[in-house]
């Protein structure tokens, strides 16, 4: 595996710089991608094989793969499938010399970013991986925001999981009342004490938070 030295803006950071794996087992595309993407300035991790890069992976790492497809041993396509099923969702790009329609379909219901043949332009690879990383920046932080609201859903009591599971499906606080056995000054109350407890505005955006959260 080759790494490079990451710059000392990104060592300071408590976040890792993203990386770009590159996994292939011819070492002359592996040299070429690996100068080629360092030359913009992206960092690299090379592999001859997909067992190889498995053996070492990280998902809290930011990055994407560049993955070529016909491999000894496990193949690419087997590669992305044991990635997926494992929970991974980090951006592949397939770079490979040996696709074709079926395998190329097969990989896109995977989710990869796109299907390159050998030999790609440089900045088609360039802009590609580009495209990944950003792809995994924006899922990285979308997954925070989630973590962070369901830290937020988790000081609620019971009754007002309740209370916001209902206010989420579209119930009155009449029909609220009803269903607690309790008088509609005390649903509103609670609903106040909810609006504030979450910093949301009004009504609406408490149920929005509720189904991003799975009471809704």
């Amino acid at each position: 595996m080759t790494n490079t030295t990451s710059p000392t803006s990104h060592a300071e950071s408590t976040v890792p710089a993203p990386r770009i794996f590159i996994v292939d087992d011819d070492p002359a595309i592996r040299k070429s991608l690996g100068m080629m993407l360092q030359a913009h300035g992206l960092l690299t991790s090379e592999f001859a094989s997909a067992d190889e890069f498995l053996a070492k992976y990280d998902t809290s790492q930011p990055g994407c793969i560049v993955l070529d497809l016909r491999m000894p041993g496990m193949t690419g396509e087997e590669l992305l499938k044991t990635l997926r099923q494992g929970g991974a969702e980090i951006p592949v790009v397939i770079l490979t010399g040996h696709g074709d329609v079926p395998v190329a379909v097969r990989t896109m219901k995977l989710g990869i970013v796109d299907f390159l043949q050998k030999p790609a332009e440089h900045q088609t690879v360039i802009d590609t991986v580009q495209l990944a990383l950003r792809k995994d920046a924006e899922r990285r932080l979308e997954e925070a925001e989630h973590q962070k609201l369901l830290k937020r859903m988790s000081r609620l009591t019971p009754r007002e999981r309740e209370l916001i599971s209902m206010l989420a499906a579209g119930k009155t606080s009449k029909e609220i009342a009803s269903a607690l056995t309790v008088s509609v000054k005390t649903v509103d109350n609670h609903r106040a004490h909810l609006l504030a407890k979450l910093d949301a505005s009004n009504v609406a955006e408490l149920a929005a938070l509720a189904v991003r959260a799975g009471l809704g």
